[in-house]
């Protein structure tokens, strides 16, 4: 009998240039996975990190670069920040402009932030009747927009809860007379401005 040991294949050996090819292969499929899963540092997302840090100077520093660029939820966030005077001196006719470029471009917590200016009568004339045009223009803008297709449902889902709160506490205040123009604002705003979001 014979003692011979089992057949093993011998290790291959391999030249430095084709271990280092490996090795650069695989860095470069991490780095494109990687890449794929952070979200892009644009200033509007740069600008909420900022905000949730409370550091409201650095927000208002990127939402200004993206309201630059049209984004319209930066304008709203901006104006907020204006209008209450965190990170920035309160310019809060600032804030009112940008609430209603934002508000006449769909953005529904804009049109809620613009009804709770008509209601208080901060940064504009107090005026019952376009508070309540503005509202259920914020409602129908979020209903559209808390569909599950709409990336950013949940938001306008929460802006919807708030917009009806307003929208309710504010109705049963009204006179005969503010009701009938509210609801003759809030049908020309509803068709020009309650618009779902590209």
């Amino acid at each position: 009998m014979s003692s011979a040991q089992p057949r093993v294949a011998q290790p291959r050996r391999y030249g430095a240039g084709a271990i280092v090819r490996f090795i650069v292969v695989i860095l470069c499929g991490l780095v494109v996975v990687s890449c794929a899963s952070v979200p892009a540092e644009t200033p509007y997302n740069l600008g909420v990190a900022a905000y949730k840090k409370r550091n409201y100077s650095e927000a208002v520093a990127q939402w200004t670069k993206s309201v630059a660029s049209g984004n319209m939820e930066a304008m709203n966030n901006l104006a907020y920040l204006l209008y209450n005077g965190y990170g920035v001196d309160k310019d809060v006719d600032r804030a009112i402009k940008l609430w209603r470029v934002a508000s006449e471009a769909g953005e529904s917590e804009s049109q809620w932030h613009l009804g709770r200016a008509y209601e208080t009568g901060i940064g504009v004339e107090r005026n019952l009747s376009k508070a309540y045009a503005w509202y259920l223009c914020a409602i129908q803008s979020a209903s559209n927009n808390s569909t599950a297709a709409n990336k950013d449902h949940n938001t306008e889902a929460e802006i919807l809860k708030d917009a009806k709160g307003s929208f309710d506490k504010i109705k049963d205040g009204l006179s005969a007379a503010d009701v009938e123009m509210g609801r003759s604002l809030a049908a020309e705003y509803i068709a020009r401005y309650g618009k779902s979001s590209p």
